[in-house]
């Protein structure tokens, strides 16, 4: 009895033998097809995305670059205050001064306007003062004495 499980127990373990051997081989065949295949790494995939992402990326940066351009001119064109209303306050700042230069042209003329009224007037008055103290001639007499008390008071100017 001792005999028979022994020779089982055997049997089993030289199939057991068998199968691993079997196995064995069979990995060793695996690993000569696995030795004599060649990985070549093919990275055109990756080149590819990168390139697309790169030149996506480009573009990006050209309408960035647009727009801040964009943004440039248009503020170095702006102004505060809008054109119409410079030219209007240029406007009224221009006929302000011709108005003052005008007004202190004639004030500064103002001395030769009273002079030459202060003439005429005077030319205008001796006639008809003639006529009225030729009516009246006393009243002559008196302006004579009034003048002369006149010329003999200094002048307190």
């Amino acid at each position: 009895m001792g005999y028979k499980k022994l020779d089982e127990v055997m049997e089993l373990l030289t199939d057991e033998l068998d199968g691993f051997n079997k196995s064995i081989v069979r990995l060793e065949k695996l690993t000569q097809n696995t030795d004599n295949i060649k990985v070549i790494p093919d990275t055109s995939e990756i080149e590819r995305l990168l390139q697309e992402h790169l030149n996506s990326e480009k573009v990006n940066t050209e309408r960035l670059l647009e727009s801040v351009q964009d943004i440039r001119s248009k503020i170095s064109k702006a102004r505060l205050v809008p054109k119409i209303q410079l030219w209007i306050h240029y406007s009224i700042w221009f006929i302000s001064l011709v108005i003052i230069g005008y007004l202190s042209l004639r004030f500064s003329r103002i001395g030769d306007v009273q002079e030459r009224a202060f003439t005429e007037g005077g030319q205008e008055v001796i006639p008809n003062l003639k006529g009225y103290f030729d009516q009246n001639p006393g009243h002559y007499e008196s302006y004579q004495k009034w003048m002369q008390k006149k010329d003999s008071v200094p002048n307190k100017k």
